[in-house]
């Protein structure tokens, strides 16, 4: 495998997904099930798959002359030897299959039907159990062609990248196969070509269409060491990247890897199905046998007539349907939610979605966009640079997002950091360690009060801003002031939810007043803020008192254990924390909340196909048993109907997952991002930081600021027409946006 902690110059969360994914759910592959029309979906042809008609015709017409035979000219003996070699051309598959299930000690559905096939002759019923079998074996192959269908959904995402690559050798360009490309190569990406390999950009710059990796179809700008995925088309210019992974270790790669690795999650349909058919036919063809035996025995019955009813019911029990009812459509479902960037690790979790009445959300990074700005330091007993220096020294080890945002201001302003001694992380609260020898804090309003400084009222209590406060062992240097925006997609994922009946809880360590404006912005009630990890812990402990089932949605350390306890753990990957993912249940691997809303509808289809799949299989198989009893049924409908018909419909019924429609439209942000920190009056020298509404700042348009939802164009939510006049309420002097 591929270390991915070598790739020094890329931001490489997406590589950290599968490669968490991958580790902590590897095992070997498995069958899914022991029946023949649920086997390995990468079962290799024979002989007679690949030339299956060329066996069939003739079959067909050796029974139309059988047949014949006996209606015409009551030829029986004749008639039951075309009937025999009918067999012989329509059985090749079906018997291997039977003697294969014999050496494995397991009793199937192939060797029922043979053992119904050959009994028929010793009633003279040979025309049908020739038909029996020739029904049966086009059955089979219609089922092999449909699973073939759902087997390629997976093996095209492996052939999602090209197989030739242009190597790049001194200023030459040659064409050469992708697998003998090698990490550190240079290829070279033309405009409308797939890159076959994962890379990060070493010449020219060019947008790039990811949508077969995170799903989503808006283009993004790729330059200089931006990460380059494999499978992503190149839209406008030529660049070279180099090559960080080969071929068999390539995002695609491990998305397809990890799809037959969630397989093994199976979930509680699967895993009662399994045991089911493991007793279920045995049972069966033991009652069968009695069946046959009993009635003529001792009631003294006509025993052809009681014999053929035996036959027919062991033709009829076949579980097929039954045991293709659940796999079938749950690996279809997580290919499909795959291709829109969506993971999921089993089918556990896609069942599990029906039993949510409730989303808990975590804000920073979830809801909102973690993208934190510093917009303003206020300094009480020091210099700016002094106060940013402190903060960012202790922030430097924190994977927190508020500390990223005061590291990486530091770095603009091209501060260097102290070294820190003593350093120590307070749970939700904030840090403390020592430089040079002095003792500094930095952390939330909650945090300095516990150490008894004196504190400002006014400024931390400012809505939609966070406030970082820096101090010594002594008094308060200065405080941070840092703004978060809410997501472009929260309020379509919540607005939805709530119209699917779901809850929504917003959970978090930050501010409770910024938690309010943003939990008031989504409509959501239940709203708590300035927890503690354990104290998110004891939420959801209190959320799975009052709920069925407790959904959990979150990216940070702080989330983690939330995640767990939830009954479905989801994280927004392309934030998350390397934690969040391993405990997670399903991954978003882009920042479109919408995509959760696709996971809800795709795993909720599936359930109810996987519903409707079971109960069909068990109603048809009862009915049929009923009237198998009563005499009222024969071999040939017991085959075309009762057992092939009733497969073909569950398979094709499974496949209606792939023609899912998306519903939620993906949404520019370029337009609806403000690069605008401050309001100014030149003449009153006033200034106060950009307004939010709705959860984000609000844009420039003509001579006022408006609401970032009068501009989006969506059907889906409501415009919103707030303003803001640019007009200095003191003097009425324009306002300048700086």
């Amino acid at each position: 495998m591929i270390n991915f902690n070598d790739l020094k110059f890329l931001s490489i969360k997406e590589k950290k997904i599968f490669k968490i994914f991958t580790n902590s759910r590897r095992k070997r592959w498995i069958k899914i099930s022991s029946c023949r029309c649920t086997e390995s979906f990468c079962k290799h042809e024979d002989f007679f798959s690949k030339n299956f008609w060329f066996f069939i015709i003739p079959s067909i017409i050796l029974l139309g002359f059988s047949i014949f035979m006996e209606v015409a000219t009551n030829r029986v003996i004749l008639s039951q030897v075309l009937a025999i070699i009918s067999i012989a051309f329509s059985s090749y598959g079906i018997l291997s299959e039977a003697l294969e299930d014999i050496r494995e000690k397991k009793i199937t559905a192939n060797i029922l039907m043979i053992i119904a096939a050959v009994a028929s002759f010793f009633i003279l019923h040979g025309q049908e159990g020739a038909t029996a079998i020739l029904l049966f074996a086009i059955a089979e192959n219609l089922e092999e062609l449909t699973m073939e269908k759902s087997k390629n959904a997976v093996k095209e995402l492996y052939e999602l990248a090209p197989d030739e690559s242009l190597l790049k050798i001194k200023d030459e360009y040659k064409v050469v196969p992708t697998k003998g490309i090698k990490k550190g190569d240079i290829i070279g990406i033309k405009p409308g070509m797939k890159s076959p390999l994962d890379g990060f950009v070493v010449k020219g710059k060019s947008y790039f269409n990811e949508s077969s990796i995170t799903g989503e179809s808006i283009p993004v700008f790729k330059q200089l060491k931006d990460e380059i995925f494999a499978a992503s088309i190149n839209s406008d210019s030529f660049v070279d990247i180099e090559v960080t992974c080969e071929s068999d270790n390539t995002i695609v790669a491990q998305i397809a890897e990890s799809i037959k690795i969630a397989q093994q999650n199976k979930s509680k349909h699967e895993r009662f199905i399994e045991k089911f058919a493991k007793y279920y036919t045995p049972i069966i063809l033991v009652f069968s046998l009695l069946i046959m035996i009993i009635p003529p025995l001792f009631l003294n019955l006509d025993f052809n007539d009681w014999f053929y009813r035996g036959l027919i019911l062991l033709v009829i029990s076949c579980p097929c349907a039954l045991t293709l009812s659940t796999p079938l459509a749950n690996i279809i479902a997580l290919t499909k939610l795959a291709r829109e960037g969506i993971l999921v690790k089993g089918n556990v979790f896609i069942e599990k979605i029906d039993e949510i009445d409730v989303f808990a959300f975590d804000k920073t990074g979830t809801l909102t966009e973690g993208n934190l700005k510093i917009f303003e330091i206020i300094n009480y007993n020091g210099i700016e640079k002094d106060v940013l220096t402190i903060a960012a020294s202790l922030e430097a080890l924190s994977e927190h997002p508020i500390g990223k945002a005061i590291v990486d201001k530091a770095k603009q302003m091209e501060i260097n950091l102290n070294s820190v001694d003593n350093y120590l992380v307070i749970k939700g609260k904030g840090i403390k360690g020592e430089i040079s020898g002095k003792l500094y804090h930095v952390g939330s309003y909650r945090f300095f009060n516990e150490l008894n400084y004196d504190l400002p009222k006014k400024t931390v209590n400012d809505l939609g801003v966070i406030p970082i406060l820096v101090g010594n062992s002594k008094e308060l240097l200065g405080i941070i002031l840092i703004r978060d925006v809410l997501r472009v997609s929260a309020p379509f994922l919540i607005n939805e939810l709530h119209k699917k009946g779901h809850g929504s809880v917003l959970i978090s360590g930050d501010n409770q007043n910024v938690c309010e404006t943003i939990g008031e912005c989504l409509n959501i009630t239940d709203i708590k803020g300035e927890l503690l990890p354990e104290q998110k812990l004891q939420e959801i402990r209190e959320l799975k008192k009052r709920y069925k089932g407790v959904a959990m949605v979150g990216d940070g350390i702080n989330d983690a254990p939330a995640l767990a306890l939830s009954d479905l753990g989801i994280a927004i990957g392309a934030s998350a924390t390397d934690i969040a993912l391993e405990t997670a249940d399903v991954i978003i691997m882009s920042n479109d909340l919408k995509k959760l809303n696709t996971f809800i509808d795709i795993s909720k289809k599936t359930n109810k196909i996987i519903r409707q799949n079971i109960w069909t299989s068990i109603i048809v198989k009862v009915l049929f048993a009923i009237l198998t009893i009563n005499g009222l049924m024969t071999l040939i409908l017991a085959v075309g109907i009762g057992d092939g018909g009733v497969s073909l419909l569950v398979m094709f019924n499974s496949m209606r997952i792939l023609r899912y429609k998306i519903k939620y439209k993906n949404l520019s942000e370029e337009s609806l991002q403000s690069k605008a920190k401050m309001l100014v009056c030149e003449n009153c020298q006033t200034k106060n930081i950009i307004p939010q509404h709705h959860g984000r700042d609000m844009i420039q348009k003509e001579n006022k600021l408006v609401c970032w939802k009068k501009i989006i164009n969506s059907n889906e939510l409501e415009p919103c027409e707030e303003d803001f006049p640019l007009n200095c309420p003191y003097c009425k002097n324009k306002l300048q946006v700086i």
